[in-house]
Formats: structure tokens, C-alpha cells, sequence
């Protein structure tokens, strides 16, 4: 771990680092950043960073700051130059799935940068070289030409695209477009979020009223695909029966009223669908406020169901469960699923509703429950997945970094997709957990210090970060892996069926995840980095103070001491249970002796039942075979000894007859060998025939022999 530690604390002095400052320095007399930003992106343990002032990306491979990797050649970081560098303020980066194209953009545009191919002894880009020249596409020129009035909200590679070159985003003025960057210009569809469905109007005024009405749009992002059919129509049934599909992808809008609209995209039709887009979605239970008129972001998580994360400027979030609507409100205006053409018309996308599971307030800056809280906070919220743990994501605004966990999601998505489970397998009321991580803006005095890149390193070698650039070009790196104390467990209440006996459901949870659910923090102390000009009041620190001895006070010390009497409870009851078990150990160690004393009795009158038992099978088969003697009837077995001596006297006589030939032959035999002894006198044999002679003869003697003493025991047998 200390590998993986130092690298952690050797970034901020790399030589690009440096000339990140020197450049933000002069970049920062011409203008002062006060919104947070996404200028960084973490692909693995590649990092790639934009520069603002001299508009170009730079990338560097985090695993040259290991220990191991400090003796290679080139230890530097490689300049990605534009060859058509964009012309606005780049605000975010965005990569697509693969990692080959990076989107460049900002209020004013969007470039769409690809990426060289990585060869060479270490893996680098364009083997090393230390300035790269890139191709670089600027799309829709043309719209942001005629729409300067509509800022440019979100963008997202779509998740549907087979060659991952899609592009979708979102303008202020609720125009949601897609965008194949093979074709920069020409958009694949374009959806108008309005209730008109007509192009929005272009002038200053309206977009003035939509915003100060807050139906403007803030941000989108993509649920889990839905496979919609094709409605078959009464001429076409008589000639076939066959419907066809397609795959939508819904994208969630969210605008600054709260309202949240869900927009279907097409991307593997000839010719898209043109859906309506359903919206405002119902949420429930009711609120006056619409739960907030300042929303910001919305993010996705999970997929079976789709769980909605909505914030706002306040710091609010809220977790919403799409599920399909059951009012019947929602039913009267369900006739947006139109033709596309000519090709009929699909249906199949339920309507659905957003169900608050909860909602939670971020500390946004570091102020006691009595402090003055009359100038309260508020900024935007950007909210970014985490790609490791679908149930994480982080939260990055003007006053620091958040981390919220959802526990509840798994055991949600258990549940859903058991089809025999039921009401009571439900998991129980879980709380979202929240860490604040870095705080910029110590207090509602402090100057704002946004936060212009997050990103979450996942690397064997590197390990599990969260890796944050703050507005001094600072890089701060904090463990995920230690950034929380609880880990969901999924074997809670996701195998209810396992459970055998009742008993042990009450106590299915171990003690050990009982205890960190009391020591879990809802408020930490997170890191302060906040700007370099920012200067505090004796005051104001002691305030600081307070707030942070407040937080030890409650969230460590309090816990511990509640922590220390379940434990000390815990060993009380397991005291007495332990005594208990003694004394009943004992109990057992007395029956056992008593047990074995009646094993051995049993054992000696088995012993004696068993001589009794064989001495009455005895005198039974005697009086048996008594009584079988004196039955006049023959047995079963005295008839089949019968048969058997009468098949045996007719082999017998075979026997004799075969015998009788054979004295005939060797009679026969006998006088011919005479007669050929004076013919054979005058001849001798040779020495090979005699001894063939001797085998055949000493063969029939053999033969001979067993048959006499064959017959012999025949005779024996037959007791003749």
C-alpha cells in the first residue's frame, strides 16, 4: 500500500501540474471561475486534463508516479494539440464507452476530439511522442449558429450506439438532439421537449420568461432501453400475423421547475419514431414545492427498476423509483404513441410515475445548527456515476465533493427480479449514506472555490480514488475504499428462501454490521481546500472549531459510547448464555454416563436374547425336518432330486455305449499296431516321428484315463 499511497501525494509535482498553475494564474487576471466544472477525465489510470488557457488536452498515465515505474525513460505528461481547437470555453469532458473519442464542450459548442492510437514500449500514445496532433470534428456548428441564445445544458454519449459515434445533448431551450459525428451537421433526431412540439422561437424575451418561470431545461440522462411493438392494422392482419419492434432509449429531462419529462430516442430505424415526449411526470406522494423550483442535474442508477437521483441548487436530492403509473389521471392523455410514416404505429412504453423514496440535504458549508443561517447557500449541483459501484455517485459543486451510497438499490433489484417473492420479502427501510469528502467553502463568507474536475481511478496497481482538481490546480486524491465504513451487504433479505426455520430470520443480521450501522457517520469533517485569497476571522475559525468538535462530539464519540454499550450488552447476554450452556453441559455429561450404563445393560440381554434366539431356530429346523420325514407326500425338493437321478440314469446309459466303442476301437487299434510291427521291423523311424508317436499315444492314455475314472464316478454316483 505504500506504492499506492505515494503516487497520491506526487501528482501536484509533475512538471505539467506546474504549468497548469502558471497557465490558470494568467488565465485567471482576465476572468474568475465561480461555477464548478468537469475539465478532467479518468479512463482506468489515464488522466486526461484540459487545458483552458492554452486549449489543448493533456494527457498523463497515472502509473508512472508508482515506485516501480520511476527508472522508465519518459516520465512526462503528452500534449494532445486540437487541429481545429474549439472557439468557446470548454466546461467538460466527456468520453465515450470505448475511450476513443472525448467530447470538448462547453455553453457555446462541441468538439468531439479522437484519440490516438497507444503503441510503443510503455503503452503511450503515438509511442510517446510529447505533442500529438488530433483530429478534432466541431459539431452542430450550424445550430449553436442560430440558437446563441440557447446555452448548451447537457451531453452525453448515446448508449444505444452500435459504433459508439452518437452524440446527444441538451439546450436550454428544450431541444434534445442526436448527433452522429460521422455526419457533424446533420442531426439523426431531434425531439422538442415543449408542449407545442413546434421549434421553440429564437428570441431573447421568451427564453427570459421560460427561465424566470423555470420551465428551462437542466439536464438529462439515459434509463435502460424499451422494447416497444408494432401495432398491426386490419389490413395487414388478413396478410400476416407477424409484428416487429424497435429499441428505445429513454432519456429523463429534468427542468428548473422540477418537472421531469422522458423523451424516447431511436437509433437503429431507417427512419426514427417520432414520440411524444411524456411528461410532467407524477410524483409521489404530492408536494406543494414540487420537491424544489431550483432543480439542476438528474442521474440514473439501476436498471430493473430505473432509480432517478433529482438535485437542486439548494443541495437537496431526491430518489425517485420510475415505476409505471396507477392513477388514472395518468391514463386519459395516453395517445402519444403516434406513426412513424408509413411503417404503422408501436406502442408498448407504459406511462410511467417517480415515488420520493427519500430525500436528503447536503452540508454544503461548515456551519453549526447555531450559527446565523440567514444567507443561505446555493449553487448547482453536478451529479457523476460512479463506473465501478452502480449504487455510488458523487456530487461536485462550488463548495467541495459529496459521496452518496444507496444501499437499498441491490436488495430493490433482489426483490424485482425474484418472481416468488413477496410483499414481506421486501428489504427493510434503508437511509441513503452521505460523505462529505472535500469542502472549498468553509463557510457562506468564504470566497467560492468550485471544483473543476472529478473522476473516479480504478486501477489493480493504482487502486480505488476519487481524484479531484480544485481551482488552484491542485490535485487531491482520496481512498473510496476507506471513504466509507459500511458496505452493503446483498445477503441481507435477498435469500429469504433459504431460511428454514422462523427463528432465525429475527436474527439473520451478524452483530458485526449491526455495529457499523451504529458507528456510521451521517456528518464527517471532510478535507478543507479552500482558495488560497480566502482569509478567516477569529471568529469564523472558532466557529469552524465548534462545528468540528460538534461533529466529533456526535458522530464518533457519541456512537462509540453507543457502540461500547451494545457491546457491553451483547457480552452480558452472552455471559449468561454461556453459563447456561455450562450448566446444561453438565446436565448432558450426567445423562451421558447414565446412558452409557443402560447401553451396556442392553448390550448384555442382547447378548443373551440373541443365544435364546439361535437355540429355538435349532430345535425348529428339528422338529421341521421331523415332520418332513414322515409326510407320505414327497417335497418339492425330494420331486426335483427325483428328476434329476432319472436325467442322470439316461446319460448313463450313453455313457456305457460310448464306452462299449471305445473298447471296440482300441481293440481295433491294438491288432492293427500287431500287424504293422513285422511290416515295421525292417524300417526304422526317425527320431521326430517317434516322439510324435509317444505325444499321441501318451494323449490317448490320458484321455482313456479320465474317461474311466469318469465313469468310474459315474458309477460311484449312480451306486451300481
Amino acid at each position: 500500500m505504500a506504492g499506492v499511497d505515494n503516487w497520491r501525494t506526487c501528482l501536484n509535482d509533475q512538471s505539467f501540474c506546474k504549468q497548469l498553475r502558471e497557465n490558470n494564474a494568467k488565465d485567471s487576471g482576465q476572468k474568475r471561475c465561480s461555477t464548478s466544472k468537469g475539465l478532467t477525465a479518468i479512463q482506468g489510470g489515464d488522466l486526461y486534463v484540459w487545458d483552458s488557457f492554452a486549449s489543448h488536452l493533456i494527457f498523463y498515465n497515472l502509473k508512472n508516479l508508482l515506485p516501480e515505474c520511476a527508472d522508465r525513460e519518459r516520465n512526462q505528461a503528452q500534449i494532445l494539440l486540437c487541429s481545429n481547437a474549439p472557439r468557446f470555453e470548454v466546461e467538460f469532458l466527456t468520453f465515450n464507452s470505448s475511450g476513443s473519442l472525448v467530447a470538448l464542450w462547453g455553453q457555446g459548442g462541441i468538439t468531439v476530439l479522437e484519440l490516438p492510437k497507444r503503441w510503443g514500449r510503455y503503452a503511450e500514445l503515438e509511442g510517446g511522442k510529447p505533442s500529438i496532433t488530433c483530429k478534432s470534428i466541431s459539431i452542430a456548428s450550424h445550430f449553436f449558429a442560430s440558437h446563441k441564445e440557447a446555452g448548451l445544458q447537457q451531453v452525453l454519449w448515446h448508449p444505444g450506439s452500435t459504433t459508439d459515434t452518437h452524440l446527444t445533448f441538451l439546450t436550454s431551450n428544450g431541444i434534445l438532439s442526436v448527433y452522429n459525428i460521422q455526419f457533424p451537421d446533420v442531426p439523426t433526431q431531434v425531439i422538442h421537449l415543449d408542449s407545442s412540439g413546434h421549434e421553440p422561437s429564437q428570441s431573447t424575451s421568451c427564453i427570459s420568461v421560460a427561465t424566470a418561470l423555470g420551465e428551462k431545461s437542466m439536464g438529462f440522462d439515459f434509463g435502460p432501453p424499451i422494447q416497444l411493438s408494432r401495432r398491426v392494422s386490419l389490413s395487414q392482419s388478413s396478410q400476416s400475423s407477424q409484428t416487429d419492434g424497435i429499441t428505445v432509449w429513454p432519456a429523463y429531462v429534468v427542468k428548473g421547475n422540477g418537472d421531469m419529462l422522458v423523451a424516447y430516442t431511436d437509433l437503429h430505424s431507417s427512419s426514427p419514431v417520432k414520440l411524444a415526449p411524456q411528461g410532467p411526470l407524477l410524483m409521489h406522494p404530492p408536494a406543494e414545492d414540487n420537491y424544489g423550483v431550483d432543480a439542476c442535474s438528474v442521474c440514473c442508477l439501476g436498471e430493473a427498476p430505473t432509480v432517478l437521483v433529482i438535485a437542486t441548487c439548494e443541495g437537496k436530492l431526491h430518489h425517485c423509483v420510475v415505476l409505471p403509473s396507477s392513477s388514472p389521471e395518468s391514463q386519459v392523455d395516453n395517445d402519444w404513441s403516434i406513426s412513424a410514416g408509413s411503417t404503422g404505429q408501436f406502442e408498448g412504453a407504459p406511462d410511467v410515475s417517480l415515488y420520493v423514496y427519500e430525500s436528503v440535504e447536503l452540508e454544503m458549508t461548515l456551519t453549526t445548527a447555531e450559527s446565523d443561517t440567514e444567507d443561505e447557500f446555493s449553487c448547482p449541483i453536478r451529479l457523476l456515476k460512479d463506473a465501478v459501484n452502480p449504487d455510488w455517485y458523487h456530487c461536485s459543486h462550488v463548495a467541495g465533493i459529496h459521496t452518496v451510497i444507496l444501499p437499498w438499490i441491490s436488495n430493490l433489484e433482489t426483490f424485482c427480479f425474484d418472481d416468488g417473492a413477496d410483499l414481506q420479502d421486501l428489504p427493510e427501510q434503508q437511509e441513503c449514506i452521505v460523505e462529505h469528502l472535500i469542502c472549498t467553502k468553509p463557510l457562506p463568507s468564504s470566497p467560492p472555490s468550485p471544483v473543476l474536475g472529478v473522476g473516479v481511478v480504478r486501477d489493480a496497481s493504482l487502486g480505488m480514488s476519487l481524484l479531484v482538481l480544485t481551482s488552484d490546480i491542485d490535485f487531491v486524491s482520496l481512498p473510496l475504499s476507506t471513504s466509507t465504513k459500511y458496505k452493503p451487504s446483498k445477503a441481507l433479505g435477498s435469500s429469504p428462501r433459504l431460511i428454514q426455520s422462523p427463528l432465525r430470520s429475527l436474527a439473520q443480521e451478524p452483530f458485526h454490521q449491526h455495529i457499523a450501522k451504529i458507528l456510521l457517520r451521517k456528518s464527517t469533517n471532510p478535507v478543507l481546500k479552500s482558495a488560497k485569497a480566502a482569509s478567516m476571522s477569529s471568529q469564523e475559525c472558532f466557529q469552524l472549531l465548534s462545528r468540528t468538535t460538534q461533529v466529533f462530539r456526535e458522530e464518533y464519540l457519541q456512537k462509540q459510547g453507543l457502540a461500547q454499550q451494545e457491546i457491553q450488552k451483547r457480552v452480558r447476554i452472552l455471559t449468561e448464555l454461556k453459563q447456561q450452556q455450562q450448566r446444561d453441559i453438565g446436565d448432558l455429561e450426567v445423562s451421558r454416563s447414565q446412558l452409557h450404563e443402560s447401553a451396556q445393560e442392553l448390550a448384555i440381554r442382547y447378548d443373551d436374547c440373541q443365544e435364546e434366539h439361535e437355540a429355538i431356530l435349532r430345535r425348529i429346523e428339528s422338529v421341521m425336518r421331523r415332520l418332513q420325514a414322515r409326510n407320505p407326500v414327497l417335497s418339492e425338493a425330494e420331486r426335483g432330486m427325483k428328476k434329476d437321478l432319472e436325467t442322470m440314469e439316461e446319460q448313463l446309459d450313453n455313457y456305457r455305449k460310448s464306452l462299449h466303442q471305445l473298447r471296440t476301437k482300441h481293440e481295433y487299434q491294438t491288432r492293427q499296431i500287431k500287424k504293422s510291427q513285422g511290416a515295421a521291423a525292417s524300417h526304422s523311424l526317425k527320431n521326430s516321428q517317434v516322439s510324435q508317436i509317444r505325444t499321441v499315444l501318451q494323449q490317448e492314455g490320458e484321455d482313456l484315463s479320465n474317461m474311466l475314472h469318469r465313469i468310474n464316478q459315474l458309477k460311484l454316483d449312480v451306486g451300481v
